[in-house]
């Protein structure tokens, strides 16, 4: 069952102390993982409160920096460890070690290019399944904040 991002999915988010949201608006460093190379990059994210939106800064091998940014409220679905192995795809598994599957999760949202709509898919990998779990219940407060009463 995946963690989702509906009103009411926080029960399977432990409850994490004020201090990570204030650590995620400033920026925190985790691992990003390409699906199609295993290739990994830095990747600097923060939650921009203002603009609701998730900033993901990537760092790349040569040093170029890309720059990706999607609203919290685009967000279909979340993966992690513990919905199953088969939510990832099996080389990049083969990849990680315990450690790393720990921390690896899979953000799914929708973008509107103004011609089609898509869903992408962006894996991350945190520090621990501690730290993955304070974005995730950061970006939940933000979807509680945003939905309608």
């Amino acid at each position: 069952m995946a963690t989702g991002l509906q009103a009411g999915a926080a029960d399977s988010v432990e409850e994490q102390p004020s201090h990570s949201s204030t650590s995620m608006a400033r920026g925190r460093k985790c691992w990003h993982i390409s699906e199609k190379t295993g290739l990994r990059n830095e990747v600097e994210y923060r939650v921009d409160v203002k603009s609701g939106q998730l900033v993901l800064k990537m760092i790349r091998s040569s040093g170029r920096q890309d720059m990706l940014s999607f609203p919290i409220m685009s967000i279909e679905d979340i993966f992690t460890i513990e919905d199953g192995e088969d939510c990832f795809p099996a080389p990049l598994m083969k990849s990680l070690s315990a450690e790393e599957r720990a921390g690896l999760f899979i953000i799914e949202y929708t973008h509107d290019d103004g011609t089609s709509i898509q869903r992408v898919g962006v894996y991350l990998v945190e520090a621990s399944r501690s730290a993955r779990d304070e974005l995730l219940q950061c970006l939940l407060q933000h979807v509680h904040a945003a939905a309608p009463a």
